[in-house]
């Protein structure tokens, strides 16, 4: 997928929580260097198109060539109500 100028690919999307309910997307970044705007872009879209049914959603980044399972290379989310984020 595209995101104006950045290329990601989703790897996987998991729902959790019983009273609020959540999903989590992990993304992989096909650019080494994203800027704050390009993840924003990105963690909307995947709002618009994935967390419609949920309350809260988290996206979590990684660089080309990181490993998935271990530690992230940036965070975002949106919640109903309350707009998106992003944390490098």
């Amino acid at each position: 997928m595209k995101s104006g100028e950045i290329a990601y690919e989703i790897l996987s999307v998991r729902d959790f929580g019983i009273g609020m309910r959540r999903r989590n997307v992990k993304v992989q970044l096909l650019d080494y260097s994203p800027s704050r705007d390009q993840l924003m872009k990105i963690t909307e879209i995947i709002w618009k198109e994935h967390g419609q049914d949920v309350e809260e959603l988290t996206t979590v980044f990684y660089l080309p060539g990181m490993d998935p399972k271990s530690v992230a290379y940036a965070f975002g989310g949106c919640m109903k109500g309350k707009g998106c984020y992003v944390d490098i």
